[in-house]
């Protein structure tokens, strides 16, 4: 993935649908191309000498999702996907640092999942009327 994704601050814009859409695509775009990331180092695919500089890109990708959230307006929603994706940053760690694999489906699983939610919210998004 290539690191276009600095600024997320400007992805959104309110009463611009294609912006809204833009950005809600990049942030899924990641999370599948870190999704695709861990389960290739959970199925062996990655030489071991490699697996440090993998985990590395999948901790940023991870930093970059967690910057996404807009932590100032202290929603639950907003506490849910730091936590989730802290979780997840937590199990690429472990791979790293201990060759430990055993929270990497979980971590796979939650990805998913919240990849199929930005699916619904895009699809909202998409047809919503306050965007005339």
């Amino acid at each position: 993935m290539k690191n276009d994704l600095k600024d997320i601050k400007g992805l959104f814009v309110l009463d611009n649908r294609e912006a809204t859409l833009d950005g809600i695509e990049k942030i899924k775009k990641a999370i599948i191309y870190t999704s695709e990331q861990i389960k290739q180092l959970h199925d062996g695919v990655v030489e071991e000498k490699n697996i440090p500089t993998m985990c590395t890109a999948i901790i940023n990708n991870f930093f970059w999702l967690v910057n996404t959230l807009d932590k100032s307006k202290e929603s639950q929603l907003t506490k849910d996907l730091d936590y989730l994706y802290k979780h997840c940053l937590f199990s690429i760690i472990r791979v790293r640092d201990f060759n430990d694999y055993d929270f990497v489906p979980g971590c796979v699983k939650v990805l998913e999942d919240i990849s199929e939610s930005w699916d619904r919210v895009s699809l909202a998004a998409d047809k919503a009327e306050a965007f005339g």
